[in-house]
């Protein structure tokens, strides 16, 4: 098995990834992220979540990180080597990872970007468009060719609520829910209605126009704890993928792992 770990912005993701190329994700567990923690800490923190799942980790074959918090990335991978024994393969665009980037800065394209859009080139048709809702909306578009050519980058949807909420004085902080019709009849209805529907709207308007201008159909795929409320608000097909990026990591390191050993 290997032990995956995602480090977000929110919360540190953990996976087990085994079977026939690493595909089959034994187990997940997370924990808050927290900046300021040390090596030490982590390596608590997963021995404890980890021990709870009865996972040996003497036992794992490898460590692969994925991290948009650059100052968690060495305290993590210091965290699993302690634990595994086994030195971490960090994901960067440097890796082999069956992409051709397009983009004016490889090197500062969100490291679960990458994830995402080598599982797409690698499980979906192509060209592809896939929509990850975390604390950012992150969208990567991806070409016939496997080509990574960009995407947009916006507010995540509880991100969004938290900072009208912080800046109002009548609007309360509420937790995005499965909206029930489509106007909201109450504040909290039309809080939680315009961020389900207004992300459903901007996710259909963008794959609309990246079809157009890539000329040729286009598939969606979405990702993240909210899409499963947003992609039923969709007018277009989109593909609900919750281990999209899980499926990334086994990927990455199927093609990069011997570069470590």
């Amino acid at each position: 098995m290997v032990l995956a770990v995602d480090i977000g912005n929110s919360n540190i993701c953990i996976g087990g990834l085994c079977g026939a190329q690493h595909r089959n994700i034994a187990f997940t567990t997370r924990m808050v992220t927290r900046p300021r923690c040390t090596a030490d800490e982590y390596a608590a923190e997963l021995k404890f979540l980890l021990g709870r799942l009865q996972v040996d980790c003497a036992t794992c074959e490898g460590v692969i990180v994925c991290s948009v918090v650059p100052g968690l990335t060495g305290p993590l991978a210091d965290a699993c080597r302690r634990l595994t024994g086994k030195e971490a393969l960090v994901v960067s665009c440097t890796l082999d990872t069956g992409l051709t980037f397009r983009v004016e800065e490889p090197e500062r394209v969100g490291r679960d970007r990458i994830a995402d859009a080598a599982a797409a080139a690698a499980h979906y048709s192509l060209p592809c468009m896939t929509v990850d809702l975390g604390t950012a909306t992150t969208y990567n578009v991806i070409s016939a060719q496997s080509e990574f050519l960009g995407g947009f980058i916006v507010p995540g949807v509880q991100t969004s609520l938290r900072a009208i909420s912080a800046g109002t004085a009548q609007l309360p902080p509420i937790a995005p829910e499965p909206p029930r019709d489509l106007i909201g009849r109450n504040t909290v209805e039309a809080l939680n209605n315009g961020a389900m529907f207004g992300t459903a709207a901007m996710l259909d308007g963008l794959a609309e126009r990246v079809e157009a201008q890539l000329g040729a159909p286009l598939t969606v795929v979405a990702t993240g704890g909210l899409a499963p409320y947003i992609t039923p608000c969709c007018r277009r097909a989109v593909t609900y993928d919750a281990d999209l990026l899980f499926k990334g990591l086994a990927l990455l390191w199927e093609r990069n792992h011997e570069s470590i050993l």
